[in-house]
């Protein structure tokens, strides 16, 4: 038996949700598949992530600005950063009309997002991937795959592709994604001892071979990613012991914060992709890409969930308005995330050219060299 619903969107992760939200408030039914097993995804190891004061204008636009009350989230009260110089400084979020951000703890924050979008009537499949699509003049009908290799159809009239940096549905529909960069994050979540209580801020410190990455989560946990390119990793990064000692450097400003007083309780270590890219065709006919599937930000920019939400909200919206008959909302999606990425790039280059302390090494002399275009 074929399921019917108006919008599928494939991928639950924050922009999925963000998409599905924004439909349900315009009343439009939407199924979001998910390949990963509900009660695994709590198990997901995701790096914890700060988004700054902005962002309260979205997530109160998105009706989701209660979720961070929840004590599992920490304020974020500005960032301490080493970058361009050997002196370390300070910006506060204080005087601005937010005062503070969130450090985010990121699986919780989408389980959150989850049982909200649930609860206001969305529809969840867990376990379930897209294994073909087939175009129809009235939308598509999709054929998934559950967990058992079992084949089951969902019709739809509208399709997203929220399946992050890989853009699945995208590629499927013949899409290709440009990839300007090789940045990646070597990240472990780390425990700090309870005699140490880490200022709620962003810690950011450039080195020679790229740039460390730390900010404390709740439960004495400290977030803490390595970026550099895939080709410049030093593979015994990839062992915890070399990391925390890394981590730990006594002549680096983020090490003589620690002062030793980190473990990782046998966490492992991850190596994940962080690189600039994008998709080349953004929308089609009755589907369009969101989040990391059209773009994908380096982490520097912090924009990467703030992108996820803000992305969502307005394909949600762009979805609704061309299924009740606009023409142009689809186009007005596409300029609108397109514009947002073109804004990133001056900040990309900028933040990038700040750092000449090491301008003949790779890592920093390649910043130099990109001409990013979308």
């Amino acid at each position: 038996m074929e399921r019917i619903t108006s919008v599928l969107i494939a991928g639950g992760g924050v922009a999925g949700m963000a998409t599905a939200l924004s439909l349900v408030n315009r009343g439009v039914k939407c199924t979001v598949v998910e390949p990963i097993v509900e009660t695994e995804m709590s198990l997901v190891d995701k790096v914890g992530e700060t988004i700054p004061p902005s962002s309260a204008s979205i997530l109160l636009r998105a009706g989701i600005d209660h979720l961070l009350a929840d004590p599992a989230h920490l304020p974020c009260y500005g960032n301490h950063f080493v970058w361009g110089s050997s002196i370390p400084y300070e910006k506060s979020f204080f005087g601005q009309i937010h005062p503070h951000g969130w450090h985010l703890d990121r699986p919780f924050f989408e389980k959150q997002l989850r049982n909200h979008a649930i609860s206001r009537g969305v529809e969840w499949l867990s376990a379930h991937r897209v294994a073909h699509l087939e175009k129809r003049s009235n939308g598509w009908r999709v054929s998934l795959k559950d967990s058992e290799n079992a084949t089951n159809a969902v019709l739809c009239n509208f399709l997203v592709d929220a399946t992050g940096r890989h853009s699945r549905i995208a590629r499927m529909l013949g899409g290709q994604r440009t990839r300007v960069d090789a940045l990646v994050g070597i990240s472990a979540m780390l425990t700090t001892t309870d005699d140490i209580s880490l200022p709620h801020y962003t810690f950011i410190e450039a080195t020679p071979d790229g740039w460390w990455y730390a900010a404390p989560l709740s439960g004495h946990r400290l977030s803490m990613v390595f970026m550099t390119d895939a080709d410049l990793v030093d593979k015994r990064m990839l062992e915890t012991a070399y990391f925390l000692k890394a981590a730990q450097a006594p002549d680096t400003f983020i090490g003589s914060l620690l002062k030793g007083k980190i473990s990782c309780n046998n966490a492992e270590t991850t190596l994940r992709p962080a690189s600039t890219s994008l998709l080349g065709e953004r929308t089609g006919d009755s589907w369009l890409a969101v989040g990391d599937a059209a773009y994908s930000f380096d982490p520097i920019s912090s924009y990467g969930l703030m992108s996820a939400l803000e992305g969502g909200y307005y394909a949600g919206h762009a979805i609704a308005d061309t299924l009740s008959g606009s023409t142009d909302a689809i186009l007005a999606y596409e300029v609108i995330i397109s514009q947002a990425f073109q804004v990133y790039l001056k900040m990309h280059s900028h933040q990038y050219a700040t750092e000449q302390r090491w301008r003949e090494m790779p890592f920093w002399k390649r910043r130099g060299q990109y001409s990013l275009t979308s």
